[in-house]
């Protein structure tokens, strides 16, 4: 996994929360792009069906605003053609007219991930977890501690990464990325302090069943995992089914971790 490892998939999560005007909004960016979200990296794609979304992203009671509907479309066509620099722009001005607006600062965070600004991102988080008065339900609350996670790894601060990934994991049951993130610092981070291979696979498994075992970036980490333990032969399973279902992007990445794990070595991050 390099450095943008499993984002959260919080942008597909209010870009659609207003079918009816994304729709006619989307057609304004429409450029023909396939929906491409982040999980370990930027353009990974994934997320949930459009029906999914509205009892997803906020829990029963929660009303849009026209304004917000409009607002809420355009960012969502931005997001789901992959144009993260729009969306951090408009996001930024849209946080300074609207503070109060937590899924917007959770918009900002996404696109600031995928632009690899990672202060932005735990700023953007900071202000969407103190500013959401309990409107975000607890899935959504996880996936905002697992983009600041990731923001806090690529800083180098892993021990405050790991602690944002137990925070989303202490909130959810049923969100895989969260677990993964934290099973792939267990794994793989260069801190001995940090690394416990045993918990690693424990994580790792849970997010490969939640994820159907379908997810190539989660069963990369579950390779890492199981050779940070010495079990090689089941590291090289793994990544070999990683690399069966990964796209054309991410398998020169896999089979680079294959190779170490062929030659009997766990795999490191590299430092940064």
């Amino acid at each position: 996994m390099r450095t943008g490892k499993i984002l959260s998939t919080l942008a597909i999560l209010f870009c659609f929360a207003t079918n009816s005007t994304f729709a006619a909004t989307s057609s304004k960016y429409n450029k023909g792009s396939k929906s491409r979200y982040t999980k370990h990296r930027a353009n990974k794609a994934q997320g949930p069906m459009v029906e999914e979304i509205p009892h997803e992203i906020f829990p029963q009671g929660h009303k849009f605003t026209p304004e917000e509907k409009i607002q809420a479309s355009e960012i969502g066509a931005m997001v789901q053609n992959g144009m993260w620099k729009e969306a951090f722009r408009v996001t930024t001005r849209a946080t300074k007219e609207h503070p109060e607006r937590w899924w917007l600062q959770a918009a900002r965070a996404v696109a600031a991930s995928n632009l690899n600004r990672s202060k932005d991102v735990i700023r953007a988080v900071d202000s969407a977890i103190q500013t959401n008065g309990g409107d975000a339900n607890p899935l959504n609350v996880a996936q905002l501690y697992t983009l600041r996670a990731n923001a806090l790894s690529r800083l180098g601060r892993k021990k405050e990464a790991m602690n944002n990934f137990v925070k989303g994991i202490q909130l959810t049951k049923t969100d895989p990325y969260c677990r993964a993130g934290a099973a792939w610092l267990l794994a793989t981070a260069n801190e001995p302090s940090i690394r416990n291979g045993a918990n690693a696979v424990t994580l790792a498994r849970e997010a490969a069943k939640l994820s159907q075992w379908k997810d190539d970036t989660v069963l990369d980490v579950l390779a890492a995992a199981y050779a940070e333990t010495g079990d090689f032969p089941s590291a090289q399973k793994w990544e070999g089914k990683a690399i069966l279902l990964g796209s054309p992007r991410d398998v020169p990445y896999y089979q680079h971790r294959l190779m170490n794990y062929q030659a009997g070595k766990p795999w490191r991050e590299s430092l940064n």
